[in-house]
């Protein structure tokens, strides 16, 4: 661990990291990066580490940790994600005085902050990576400029892989929507408006590595005007991948995405 990082026991097998800035230039927000799947709190090629040091260093406190279920923390059926990341809010506010929290992360871990930002009214912030959204005429405008875009080459293979799997009872369409935890289709514009009468504060990024989100316009295709609010911040990054793989791509997320929580959330 670096200078100025502790780790924080919250219950039984699970804790987390907490990166503190000096206690002169705290903005006394503390940021929750949330991790998805079997991804350590370290996040993707320690992504997550380094964002929270950046955070520390302009002065926004940022917590790591592996809710039930994700990463290196056991599975619980006695208590939902929501609880549990509830319970570190708890945690952090008790030991450290933070009131006010900024959630989210990649994928999954982008449906969580949107449940928690919704439940808990201690959640000033959300930070959404190819988080929810629908398809639509914008996505399959996406696919058809994609696929315009495809070489003699690509479009041999792609038939060849297409005749491969056909017949195979692993090609039933499933859309992202069946695999992550998003609400009722035509109830996420009332609750972004909800969340923006709060006055929340709204990160939202979607990279190329998603097979739903194809078109900038897809965003406001989904959540309607509720975008167009200044609390919003959102970006379409199509040639970064879902786990920014590249390094100049990691870079690039974190200067964004500090510069963001600096000037939203520091004093």
């Amino acid at each position: 661990m670096s200078p100025g990082e502790e780790i924080v026991a919250l219950q039984e097998d699970v804790f987390g990291i907490l990166s503190r800035p000096a206690q002169d230039s705290d903005s006394r927000v503390c940021i929750i990066l949330l991790n998805a799947g079997f991804i350590h709190r370290s996040g993707p090629f320690r992504l997550h580490a380094r964002l929270a040091r950046a955070l520390a260093a302009q002065g926004v406190a940022a917590f790591r940790y592996d809710a039930p279920g994700v990463g290196d923390s056991l599975v619980r059926s006695s208590q939902t994600q929501v609880q549990a990341t509830r319970d570190s809010l708890d945690v952090l506010e008790a030991r450290f005085g933070y009131r006010r929290f900024v959630v989210g992360g990649i994928c999954s871990a982008a449906d969580l902050g949107w449940l928690m930002a919704l439940a808990e009214p201690r959640v000033v912030g959300l930070i959404s990576i190819d988080g929810l959204a629908r398809q639509g005429r914008w996505y399959l405008f996406g696919r058809l400029r994609r696929a315009l875009q495809k070489s003699p080459g690509e479009w041999i293979s792609a038939i060849r892989l297409r005749l491969a799997r056909s017949g195979s009872a692993l090609t039933a369409a499933v859309s992202a929507a069946d695999l992550r935890e998003w609400p009722v289709v035509g109830t996420e514009r009332e609750q972004l408006q909800s969340l923006i009468e709060r006055k929340l504060e709204l990160f939202a990024l979607f990279t190329g590595g998603t097979s739903y989100f194809l078109h900038a316009r897809q965003w406001r295709a989904t959540f309607g005007s509720a975008t167009r609010s200044p609390l919003i911040e959102f970006r379409f990054w199509p040639r970064s991948d879902h786990t920014f793989f590249a390094e100049s791509d990691r870079r690039r997320l974190i200067d964004t995405v500090v510069t963001w929580a600096a000037a939203r959330f520091r004093q």
